[in-house]
């Protein structure tokens, strides 16, 4: 089962489940979520929460009834630079929980869905010719669950949220990826670069690769042989390999970095070789 995830409290969710119902024969079924009808095609469920898409921890558990092979989230992105885009990611902390989840925790990332997810975002913004920035952002903020999970999301202020052509963007690549078969690539970890990943994101859009679980450079201090094994068992399909950003560290962190790899017998890749 695929579940898509809307909070009727998040502006841009909301847009984008109304238009998944209006654009797609759902029909209400007999399951209740919470309390609330949930919509059914095929293999596909639309369930609502009235719950901030970051504070949805408590939600693992009746979601899990469900049996859900992946769940997206429809969602807003927000930054102070109010740049008009379309993101996606896996949720989880490298370190302290600032914005939902537990800290050091994880959600499963699930790479070919993400992959999948950029592919398409890049496809309607050149068919719908939206003036919007296409790209991945690194493993951040709530919730932490031990379910594939991902957002897909408009940002990044209040004027993209409510642009119906973005959401309608957003709602046309999640129905199109939990309709379409996911194309198998090698998957990896990656390490480095800035929160909106844009080697990670050149790399799917112009590549055979998925990256499941990111780590920036900022959160590089978290990033220890308990995170390094989880970010590898927590994407799936379970990467081969670790990627590093060779130009985002020194060489005092990159022979850190390689130690750590080592220690826990994994291979690497420089950023250039995937």
């Amino acid at each position: 089962m695929k579940i898509i995830l809307v909070s009727e409290t998040n502006i841009a969710s909301s847009n984008i489940g109304k238009i998944l119902l209006d654009k797609h024969p759902f029909k209400k079924s007999h399951i209740l979520f919470m309390d609330k009808p949930v919509y059914k095609l095929g293999d596909i469920l639309v369930v609502f929460t009235e719950r901030n898409v970051i504070d949805i921890d408590e939600l693992e558990e009746p979601l899990s009834h469900l049996k859900p092979d992946v769940i997206v989230v429809a969602s807003t992105h927000k930054s102070e630079q109010e740049v008009s885009s379309l993101t996606c990611h896996s949720p989880g902390n490298w370190g302290p929980a600032d914005m939902g989840g537990k800290p050091k925790q994880l959600s499963i990332a699930p790479a070919l869905f993400l992959r999948a997810c950029l592919l398409e975002l890049a496809d309607q913004k050149d068919e719908k010719n939206l003036d919007y920035e296409v790209s991945l952002e690194v493993t951040h903020h709530g919730p932490s669950y031990s379910l594939p999970i991902m957002f897909a999301e408009v940002g990044s202020s209040e004027k993209q949220w409510k642009d119906m052509e973005a959401c309608e963007a957003v709602a046309d690549t999640i129905f199109k990826i939990l309709t379409s078969p996911l194309e198998t690539v090698p998957t990896t970890v990656f390490i480095g670069g800035g929160h909106y990943a844009p080697t990670p994101t050149r790399r799917v859009l112009s590549g055979r690769i998925a990256i499941g679980h990111m780590c920036p450079k900022y959160q590089i201090e978290h990033l220890d042989s308990e995170m390094l094994l989880q970010a590898i068992d927590k994407t799936t399909p379970r990467p081969a390999f670790v990627t590093i950003e060779w130009k985002s560290f020194v060489s005092a962190e990159r022979e850190r970095l390689i130690e750590l790899l080592k220690e826990n017998n994994i291979s690497w890749k420089k950023d250039k070789e995937i």
